[in-house]
């Protein structure tokens, strides 16, 4: 909770404001409900048939209660005090840097804003008309991807001054803050706000020509939202704790992120210290300890609380899939979460981030992205041997992602709530899923070069190599070579397209068949890939392939084969024909050659092939494909159509969330018909 409003004359404005730059809170001498506004902006116009707020209030006698430090102080906000060197400093200094990305450095402080560049007409500066500094329409204004809140360029500093600043994502290290463990509401004003009225269930509605009047009080961290009048908003609401909403079980509270001194080196000791008897250690381990301090120091820690109720949920985007949904997507997600669970991949990938959480319990990582994006976080995993491995879920950008269509995520993004996102990944089901080792042996004749060197020595989904890995590659040349023809998912699909149109006029693989030799559990299989002369022979881990297709299909009744799956240790070899490779896009399937657990694949000449859509060429080598691990994924529960049974075993309770208040039972026949007094002694 940060304090909402600027200083305002306890004489001319009557009601109660908390002020945030020397101003006082004052209260009602007879009730407990609060309003607060801010300097310029017009009185909030009452609802039809009810008084105007002023003429309630007006005669009323206000006494002065405290001032806003001491009403910081006794909400426990004592670290989003201002600090009168800061604002010095900000005046007479140089400008402080705007923020776009969460600072995880030594000098990050709470409360900083994460700035955005906006051009949303609609959106008015936050401080009003009185305080705003600028008066032009057009001039450049910034948005927190936080808080939601609008300001000009010119006016942040504004904010400092009076010490309105974003919600807390961490805690400091300091002792009276690591006692405080409650956290409270991010109170903001809001001109135009969604949804109906916590307090009187009304909805929000905007007048017209009454734009620029406050008409919300909303929380950042838990979106309860209140009419801005004093029969909605209630005074003791602004030190109540936070339950975070809806998603309390997939947000980190800041209470588990703490922010850690560097520990100092001390060169003299001071004479009292040195007199004092200590432990004498030997120099190999005192050595080793300093060492140790020195290297493994982080700026920040966390100490989580188990709890059988939270899956905590850490969120990786990948700003480059997708074209511009996953910059938007990290905005959303800074919003409903603490934006210190939200990493952006660009940004340096996510082993730190993956380090910093290792030790949350309950963990789940949903990765925004490719099956790439994927890939490299199950890398990430594999490095740092985290037991238990926390399960992946996949929220898929871009094209293809046959990963995520296997474990029933979908396509694509389809600008799905990102709040029913998360209630997916919290509800979905732990599955495993196959990961295979790549082992390459170079020819003797043909010395190991980086240009064919594999992108990959892991793969998830598929290993490929002939006619679908040339057209993959020529793909990727063309959008290395030019990246901005390669702009839209439609362009996409046209470039593939006309690039296996003229591979297949070229035939260019036709003689697949004739350079390569397949071994699969011992069983070798080139004398039927070249009697068939497969242009294309794939390795599938899971069902889905190319964009969606099945080239496995349904076994049926075909003895010799067992239905596919992505947890059972087995590999599927499949090959194809130009026939085949066609009917894949109207549900037909290619031939099946094998299930095996490992495969000794040998090339006599350098074949272009793709390791999860990753292509290049591979010199004439020798490559063993073998069972790697298993990791956990998260698997999107489907959705029941009908009603289902009550001796149904499958049925999955859901969990919903109840607040129990207590009174006793002379309190309850003294004022059952009282509902305003029941809800007072409840608090």
């Amino acid at each position: 909770m940060d304090p909402l409003t600027e200083p305002q004359d306890e004489r001319s404005q009557p009601g109660w404001s908390l002020g945030a730059a020397g101003g006082e809170a004052s209260e009602q001498r007879r009730g407990g409900r609060a309003e607060t506004r801010r300097p310029g902006d017009s009185p909030i116009a009452a609802e039809d048939g009810e008084e105007p707020l002023e003429e309630k209030l007006r005669g009323l006698a206000f006494r002065k209660q405290t001032s806003y430090r001491k009403a910081i102080s006794r909400s426990g906000l004592q670290h989003l005090a201002p600090v009168q060197s800061s604002i010095t400093a900000l005046t007479n200094g140089p400008a402080k840097e705007l923020r776009a990305t969460v600072d995880w450095t030594e000098n990050a402080v709470n409360g900083d804003h994460l700035w955005l560049e906006t051009n949303c007409s609609g959106d008015l500066c936050y401080l009003g008309e009185e305080t705003c500094m600028v008066k032009i329409a057009s001039a450049p204004r910034r948005k927190c991807a936080a808080c939601k809140i609008v300001v000009h360029t010119a006016c942040i500093e504004q904010l400092d001054k009076i010490n309105f600043r974003c919600k807390p994502t961490f805690r400091e290290g300091s002792s009276r803050c690591l006692r405080d463990n409650v956290l409270r509401h991010h109170w903001v004003h809001r001109r135009r706000q969604e949804g109906k009225c916590r307090q009187c269930g009304k909805s929000f509605q905007q007048k017209f020509f009454h734009s620029k009047e406050i008409i919300a009080i909303s929380c950042s961290w838990c979106k309860q939202a209140f009419h801005n009048k004093v029969t909605c908003f209630m005074l003791h609401q602004i030190e109540e704790p936070c339950s975070l909403g809806a998603h309390a079980g997939v947000i980190v509270p800041p209470s588990w992120i703490i922010k850690v001194r560097k520990p100092q080196v001390h060169t003299r000791p001071s004479f009292k210290n040195s007199t004092r008897r200590k432990k004498r250690t030997s120099f190999k381990r005192r050595t080793s300890k300093k060492g140790t301090d020195e290297s493994k120091w982080r700026p920040f820690i966390l100490k989580p609380l188990p709890s059988p109720l939270m899956k905590p949920v850490l969120v990786f985007v990948n700003p480059k899939s997708g074209g511009n949904q996953g910059t938007k997507l990290l905005q959303m997600f800074m919003w409903i979460l603490n934006p210190r669970q939200v990493f952006d991949l660009s940004q340096g990938g996510p082993r730190e981030a993956l380090e910093l959480y290792r030790k949350v319990p309950n963990l789940r990582i949903l990765a925004c992205g490719g099956d790439g994006t994927v890939g490299w976080i199950l890398s990430a995993l594999d490095d740092l041997q985290l037991n238990p491995q926390p399960p992946v879920a996949v929220l898929p950008l871009g094209t293809g992602n046959d990963l995520a269509r296997t474990l029933n995520w979908g396509g694509g993004y389809t600008d799905e709530p990102v709040s029913k996102i998360l209630c997916h990944v919290e509800d979905g089901t732990v599955v495993q899923l196959d990961r295979w080792n790549l082992q390459v042996e170079w020819s003797p004749a043909q010395p190991e070069e980086d240009d064919f060197a594999l992108p990959l020595n892991v793969f998830n989904n598929y290993f490929s190599l002939g006619f679908d890995a040339h057209v993959t590659l020529e793909f990727h040349e063309s959008r290395e070579a030019n990246p901005e023809k390669f702009n839209s998912r439609f362009r996409n699909k046209m470039f593939y397209a006309g690039a296996a149109f003229s591979d297949f006029l070229q035939r260019s693989s036709r003689d697949l068949s004739k350079h390569v030799r397949v071994v699969c559990d011992g069983t070798d299989l080139t004398a039927k890939i070249q009697e068939l002369k497969f242009q294309c022979i794939v390795f599938l881990n899971i069902p889905r392939y190319c964009a969606g297709t099945m080239p496995w299909g349904n076994t049926g009744d075909h003895r010799d084969f067992e239905p596919q799956r992505h947890d059972d240790g087995y590999i599927e070899v499949i090959g194809f024909t130009m026939a085949s490779l066609a009917a894949l896009q109207v549900g037909g399937h290619g031939e099946r050659l094998h299930q095996c657990r490992e495969v000794t694949l040998t090339t006599y000449k350098t074949i272009p092939v793709q390791v999860d859509g990753e292509p290049c060429r591979l010199a004439p080598s020798t490559l063993r494909i073998s069972l790697r691990n298993q990791a956990n994924m998260v698997q999107k529960s489907k959705r029941r159509t009908s009603v289902p049974l009550l001796n149904d075993p499958h049925v999955v309770p859901e969990r919903l969330r109840l607040r129990v208040n207590r009174i006793s039972l002379q309190e309850y026949e003294s004022l059952q018909f009282d509902k305003e007094r029941l809800r007072d002694i409840c608090e």
